[in-house]
Parts: C-alpha cells; structure tokens; sequence
C-alpha cells in the first residue's frame, strides 16, 4: 500500500465514522452538572449539621431544584445554539446520488410520499416533501404525575412503492435519516420525602425503526430495521433530576429482504420512536427548534 492509498483509506473510515451517530451531553453541560450536585451535597450537609428540619429541607429542596432547571434550560439553548452548525455538517455527510442507474435492479426514491405523527405522539410543526428534501419539525413532550406514565413519540416518513415487474421481488436497499434534536428528561424534587418513598423518574429511549407494510395484505407487515439513537434518564431523588442527549445522526439504514408480488404496492414507514415512562417527571424530544429537523432525503431499493 503506497501513501496516497494509505491517505485515501484513512480519510474513508474519518468520513465514514463522521456520518455515524453523535450523542450524548456537552462537556459544559457535564461540568455544570457535576459542579451542582457537589454543591448540593454541601448544603445538604449544612442543614443537616444545625438539626432535623423537614420544612427547611424541603425549602432547600425546592430552591436547588429550580437552580438545576435553569442549568437544564441554559444546556438545551446551547443545544439549540449549535443546531445551524450541525445542520450543515449533517448535510455535508449527505452523499450525492448518482444519476439514475440504466441497471433495473436499483430504484431511487428521491421523495417520500407523506410525513404525518398521530393521537398523542408528538407534532409536527412543519414540514415539506421535495425531490431529496422531505423533512419535519417535530416536537414530543409528555408529563407523569405520581401514578407513571408511559407512550411512545412517533413521527413517521411514509413512501409507497408499486413492483412494476410481472413477477415477484425480494426488496433490500434502505433509507437515509438525517436527525438534528435534543432529548431531554426531568424529575421532579422529592425532599424529605424521597427518605421514605420511591421517589420519581423519567426515562426515554429514541429509536429509528423502518418498517414494510404490504398493502395486498393487512396482516402482513415486518420491521426491517430498528436501532437505537439515543437513552437519557433522570431519578429525582431529595433535589430532583435531569438528563438530556442531543442527536447528530446521518446514515442509510439498511433493510432486511421483504417479499412483494407481482404489481403489488408496499408502504415503507421511516419512523423517529421516542418510547417513554415516567412518574412525577417529564420527557421531551426537541426537533423543531433553531434549525433542529428530522429528514428522509431518499430510498434506495435493490430488487432481486
């Protein structure tokens, strides 16, 4: 291997690991945090030192807690802050499609067909489906008091696709997800109360999942891919607690082969699955703010 194929190869797996997923919390968030729950391990041990009072903890319960939502908002503006930036790396990492192959095996999709959500999974603020530029800003927010809650977030990007071919296909291929969001989850304070009771949590887990829906049949359909693209999850404790991801993730999702007949149609649903449950909590998901979306530039299917 001489140096130039040595450079080339390097930079292939540097581009090909950029593309993959980017989750997790900022340095600055990581720190403030750190720095809070030393502090509030301080103070606790303060009022502790000057004699057992319920209400005086539950006050410095409460105040600490707002001081710990104001470090949870300033980290998602930052999120939001860098949104553009990422938006236009995700971008970048979006390969050029080759000019449509004269080879009947390959089909390109460029658009999908409809984007929706449903009945308590979330909104979509707005949306647009174009030739490699079909996208949705989305949000997903749900709260739990003490009785826990749970649900799943659903945004879906639908594509129906009709076998031209007088005989049957298997379909593989995929779909590319471009994901620019936030993850965020919040629990609420407990005080005292957190000595003697289980306490509250919040907890979500953010996958990207397609599925192949045969329209011939009802009662046929499989998930051809699932993965998941980011966790966060908050225990509340005597001062309450939170935890966020923010999501960065380009790639084509490959699919398992799926059968369709002759001149059959199929449905292929690109989902975004924010599956949730909390108790005294709450859980968002953050794609519509600043230049945060969620897109399905294309399909491509293989058929054999």
């Amino acid at each position: 291997m001489d140096a130039d194929e040595r450079t080339a190869a390097e930079a292939y797996v540097e581009e090909s690991e950029a593309a993959r997923l980017v989750v997790g919390t900022d340095p600055v968030t990581a720190k403030a945090r750190a720095d809070a729950d030393r502090e509030d391990a301080e103070l606790a041990r303060r009022e502790l030192a000057g004699g057992l009072d319920p209400e005086r903890l539950d006050a410095l319960a409460e105040e600490r807690s707002k001081a710990r939502r104001a470090l949870a908002d300033a980290a998602h503006r930052r999120a939001v802050d860098a949104s553009e930036a990422i938006g236009r790396r995700l971008v970048d990492l979006t390969p050029v499609l080759p000019v449509r192959p004269d080879d009947p095996m390959n089909v390109i999709i460029d658009r999908v067909t409809f984007i929706r959500t449903y009945a308590d999974a979330g909104v979509v603020v707005d949306s647009n489906v174009g030739s490699l530029d079909s996208w949705a800003r989305y949000r997903f927010d749900s709260t739990a008091d003490a009785i826990t809650g749970s649900g799943t977030g659903r945004l879906s990007f639908y594509t129906l696709w009709r076998n031209p071919r007088t005989s049957p296909v298997v379909v593989t291929g995929g779909a590319r997800l471009v994901v620019n969001a936030h993850l965020s989850t919040d629990a609420d304070w407990n005080g005292v109360a957190a000595w003697f009771i289980g306490g509250s949590e919040a907890r979500a887990t953010v996958r990207a999942r397609v599925t192949f829906h045969a329209l011939w049949d009802s009662a046929i359909n499989a998930i051809v891919h699932d993965r998941i693209l980011a966790d966060a999850g908050a225990t509340g404790g005597f001062f309450g607690g939170d935890d966020s991801a923010s999501i960065a993730f380009n790639e084509f999702l490959t699919v398992s082969g799926f059968a369709v007949p002759a001149q059959a149609s199929v449905l292929i649903e690109v989902e975004l699955l924010t599956e949730w449950v909390a108790t005294s909590g709450a859980v968002r998901l953050d794609a519509e703010s600043g230049a945060f979306r969620v897109s399905v530039p294309h399909l491509i299917l293989t058929l054999t």
